[in-house]
């Protein structure tokens, strides 16, 4: 009980996070963009970063390239005056990512079983057979395995 309140949390969490999706990296990265929409200078940025001019640069290209790490990304920001907001935003609501993981895993053990039914000429039809891959989804996503997202 208590481990699925500890999920409905993090879930939740997730869920109030807003739609990011629309929100992409300008085509020259996030600190060139917004270097230029302040006016400021490459030299500037290297100034209030304490680095050279070449440096300043080189980060701006290591971004656009996803080389550069979140501290620098975290100093680049604040010598812009902004905050770094870092996220994991779910393509769709971290429910159905769950609920469909549960259903494949269901569909791989009722399938091997119904293979080994279908062996001894004793396979369930079409509709029982969804019935089984149903009730295997529901009992996954009520006990939460630990294997559920092992292959």
């Amino acid at each position: 009980m208590m481990k699925h309140l500890i999920l409905e949390q993090y879930r939740a969490k997730l869920d109030q996070l807003p739609d990011l999706k629309s929100l992409t990296r300008p085509p020259e990265g996030w600190i060139r963009t917004l270097r230029k929409a302040l006016g400021m200078s490459s030299p500037q940025l290297a100034n209030r970063l304490g680095f050279g001019k070449a440096q300043a640069s080189q980060m701006e290209r290591m971004e656009i390239e996803d080389r550069i790490t979140l501290k620098q990304l975290r100093r680049v920001a604040d010598a812009l005056d902004c905050d770094l907001h870092y996220a994991f935003v779910p393509r769709k609501p971290v429910t159905d990512m769950v609920r469909d993981r549960a259903r494949q895993k269901a569909r791989t053990l009722v399938n091997k079983t119904h293979i080994q039914m279908a062996l001894e000429a004793q396979q369930l039809p079409a509709a029982k057979l969804k019935a089984q891959v149903d009730a295997e989804t529901e009992r996954l996503l009520r006990d939460m395995p630990r294997d559920l997202w092992e292959d």
